[in-house]
């Protein structure tokens, strides 16, 4: 047996109330300019000024980051981090933010554009700035991956990003900054969350280390769900709703995703439905399509999780779909029966389709499709 791990994050802080600890870290001195990477809703809620409290520096705001963050955003705040001789980037918020401010950290003391570092014409060098993450939600794990997903708006795209460089110096994980989180919030990035648990465990790159994560994320997102859909102040389902969140994304840190992820490019580049809920939509089907394929596999995992079949996993994450509001159907999203080909092209160009237990080509992907539109 034979396997690579890689989590290069200098420390990881996990807990309610550890925002605080941010005023802790060595590199946040009053000497520092630090940029504050995050998004216009959590500026306007004062989410930014409660962060502020433990910044030591002179502080900077780039509160600009949409979802699916573009280049063109990317380079307006690294212009900022470049003529104030940033020393620390904080990515506070979502995922978008998140990656957001690994580009911009990068982009800091590198030359040139997001757009020809995300269409590989250059390579970042290393970073020379502390990178800290923040997440207010439960759902991207990209606290613990080295990966950023940006929009390229000229060829109206999505692409993915891996680095070296991509991995934090510290990830302060906060479950009480996801409690003010909206439902369809809380639906989507969990369900984000639960994808990258899944397919790292069936990928054909898991290994121990992913497997024995995933299989843990997957557990304590099942239990806590609902709880935290109807419940937000619960504060127990938001604690293990934000764990689970970070052990998936170390674990498909080391394995890559699957068709599940490359489906989901186009799904929200069109239709501009939520990043979870992309990936989530055709999950009882995949499921059920790649228990053939290592059925070992699956069966310790329906073991772990109590169940008895392949089938009643699959009408267990129905049932909860149904119970928050997710979507199970492309046509509840508007999709055209007409463009399901297009999607399925647009899949295919993702290599990391590749990873999946069952390989599709085109004619079975359009298949796939179709029987969950």
């Amino acid at each position: 047996m034979n396997f690579d791990i890689s989590l290069p994050v200098k420390k990881i802080i996990f807990g309610p109330g550890r925002l605080k600890e941010l005023k802790e870290i060595p590199e946040n001195d009053e000497k520092s300019n630090v940029l504050i990477v995050s998004d216009p809703v959590l500026k306007k809620l004062g989410f930014v000024s409660r962060l502020e409290k433990y910044i030591n520096g002179e502080i900077l705001e780039f509160c600009e980051v949409e979802p699916n963050p573009s280049c063109e955003t990317i380079d307006r705040a690294a212009e900022i981090a470049r003529k104030n001789d940033v020393k620390i980037v904080i990515g506070f918020g979502g995922g978008s933010s998140i990656d957001a401010a690994k580009a911009i950290a990068c982009l800091t003391t590198n030359e040139g554009t997001m757009l020809e570092y995300l269409e590989k014409e250059k390579t970042f060098g290393k970073r020379e700035v502390t990178l800290i993450a923040m997440p207010t939600t439960s759902g991207t794990g990209s606290e613990v991956t080295g990966v950023g997903v940006y929009t390229d708006k000229v060829n109206k795209n999505k692409k993915a990003l891996m680095t070296s460089e991509y991995w934090v110096d510290y990830a302060i994980v906060d479950p009480q900054l996801t409690v003010s989180l909206p439902k369809r919030a809380t639906a989507a990035t969990a369900l984000d969350a639960f994808i990258h648990a899944i397919e790292s465990y069936w990928s054909k790159n898991s290994q121990p280390f992913s497997e024995a994560l995933s299989m843990k994320a997957m557990k304590l997102i099942l239990s806590n769900i609902e709880k935290a859909y109807f419940e937000p102040n619960d504060l127990n389902a938001r604690e293990e709703l934000s764990l689970a969140s970070m052990l998936a994304g170390m674990a498909f840190s080391q394995s890559r995703t699957t068709v599940l992820h490359a489906m989901s490019f186009p799904l929200t580049n069109i239709y501009g439905i939520e990043h979870g809920f992309a990936c989530s939509l055709a999950l009882p089907e995949v499921l059920r399509e790649n228990y053939p394929y290592n059925k070992e596999r699956f069966e310790n995992l329906l073991k772990y999780l109590d169940f008895s079949s392949i089938e009643e996993f699959a009408l267990k994450l129905e049932e909860i779909y149904r119970n928050i509001d997710a979507p199970l159907k492309l046509s509840e999203i508007g999709v055209k029966e007409e463009e399901i080909k297009n999607i399925a092209e647009i899949t295919l160009d993702f290599s990391f389709y590749k990873f999946n237990p069952k390989e599709y080509d085109l004619n079975e992907l359009i298949e796939l499709l179709k029987k969950v539109y």
